[in-house]
């Protein structure tokens, strides 16, 4: 199983950073497939945190 990780910054503060692993989106079972459909969930995620920047983002098993 794969999960997207996210790698955020606050809007005002770019050099204030840290790694989010929402919860609340889906895992995948293959790298390929979480990587397909990340964008979506990365759209979402930025509509309901106005406050922050995604950097970067990537798809890793659970624990890595």
């Amino acid at each position: 199983m794969f999960e997207l990780v996210l790698v955020i910054c606050l809007a005002m503060r770019p050099d204030q950073c840290a790694i989010e692993r929402p919860l609340s989106f889906e895992r995948y079972p293959t790298a390929v497939e979480c990587t397909r459909n990340s964008y979506v969930h990365v759209v979402h995620w930025l509509m309901e945190h106005p406050n922050w920047n995604v950097r970067q983002w990537r798809c890793e098993q659970p624990g890595a």
